[in-house]
């Protein structure tokens, strides 16, 4: 297997663990806050255990901490998102995170995007907003718009490797750790400690965001960030589902529609970059 192909299927996977963050958190009935200073405790042993193993070194300095003060945010804003709204609304509108990017990338990188990439991206968001056309309403108008910034946030993680300085390993355990001392004040107030809650949040910590961050930094570094977002579609389709079923936050029909038309951007995307690799 090329390392591309390896980094793609890496991205692939943390896609599958970040999807499980709609049901678990739906199940779970701790404040936003608690949620998210929690999981960070369980997440925190799991990155640091595999980069010792494999001798990473550990960094600090202003991009380090610029990039997990945007982890910090985004981690949060999505649990609050999932509490104000429901999972589709949050998930699809959190992936408007590759229009992000390009803007990002053309912006401070002052890299133009090119054609192919602009189109997979519209083609990408006009996707996912028809597969949750009758799911975005008026009545999470908050969470919402919390989503919206959560997207923003997950743009700046995924471009992370392209900054200047940066550390995606460090920056990520930063975070998880700023997340925790956050959430102490919440996890205080907390009266119900019941299975579920313990359950869901160790799960939350140690798949849904420790080894979706392995999988996401493994894949980073051989895949571009617009690339990685696009592969990551896989994301908001599985997320609304497993809620579905497990949740009964029930998704339509047309969703099927909206799943074809993203699948096919990535895939129109992901031929293109390995073409143009070939040549």
């Amino acid at each position: 297997m090329t390392p591309s192909k390896k980094g793609y299927l890496f991205i692939v996977l943390s896609a599958i663990c970040f999807a499980t963050g709609g049901i678990l958190i739906k199940i779970n009935s701790w404040s936003p806050m608690t949620i998210s200073g929690v999981r960070s405790l369980f997440a925190i042993p799991v990155l640091y255990i595999f980069y010792r193993k494999i001798g990473h070194k550990f960094h600090f300095n202003r991009s380090v901490f610029f990039c997990a003060l945007a982890n910090t945010g985004m981690c949060t804003t999505f649990v609050i998102a999932n509490k104000l709204t429901t999972a589709a609304n949050a998930i699809v509108l959190q992936f408007t995170l590759p229009i992000y990017i390009l803007l990002l990338t053309w912006i401070f990188f002052k890299k133009k995007p090119d054609k192919i990439s602009v189109i997979s991206a519209l083609l990408s968001f006009a996707g996912i907003c028809f597969f949750f056309f009758d799911s975005i309403s008026t009545t999470g108008m908050i969470g919402n718009i919390v989503a919206l910034v959560s997207g923003f946030l997950y743009a700046i993680v995924f471009m992370t490797k392209k900054i200047p300085g940066s550390d995606f390993a460090s920056s990520a355990l930063l975070s998880f750790a700023l997340n925790f001392v956050i959430g102490i004040p919440f996890m205080l107030q907390e009266t119900t400690i019941s299975q579920t809650n313990i359950i869901s949040v160790v799960l939350l910590g140690v798949i849904q965001i420790g080894f979706a961050y392995i999988f996401l930094e493994q894949g980073l570094t051989v895949v571009s960030p617009i690339g990685a977002a696009l592969a990551s579609m896989i994301e908001p389709i599985l997320n609304p589902i497993l809620v579905a079923i497990f949740y009964g936050e029930t998704i339509s029909a047309m969703s099927f529609a909206g799943a074809v038309i993203v699948f096919i951007s990535s895939i129109i995307y992901n031929v293109y970059e390995s073409m143009r690799k070939t040549d």
